[in-house]
């Protein structure tokens, strides 16, 4: 018997965009969050999706900064809540986690 099982990537952009500072690019620059979600498939047939990862690009340079789950949940839901202090609090975290994910790659790219 013959099964013909696959996996695909699908990519949803969620708006509207961020902005925060892009050590690669060294500007000032729109962000742009992306839902990651992996899916099985039988028979071309997509059959099992597994837990979306999220991910925050560059949009000048195109450098990605996969964000940890439950920071990208928050920030794709923050863009239909209401309470700007809110959104401004988690901005913040995401531009320190961006800030702290490009300063580690720059620090292992120096030591090689």
């Amino acid at each position: 018997m013959l099964f013909l099982i696959g996996m695909d990537k699908k990519y949803e952009l969620i708006e509207p965009s961020i902005t925060c500072n892009c050590l690669c690019c060294e500007q000032e620059t729109p962000w742009r969050l992306y839902k990651e979600t992996e899916w099985a498939s039988l028979f071309f047939i997509p059959v099992w999706r597994f837990t979306p990862d999220y991910l925050l690009v560059c949009e000048l340079c195109q450098y990605e900064v996969k964000l940890a789950r439950p920071l990208g949940k928050k920030l794709a839901l923050s863009e239909s809540c209401d309470q700007a202090l809110h959104r401004s609090i988690l901005h913040s975290k995401v531009e320190a986690f961006v800030a702290e994910h490009q300063g580690a790659n720059s620090k292992a790219s120096n030591n090689v």
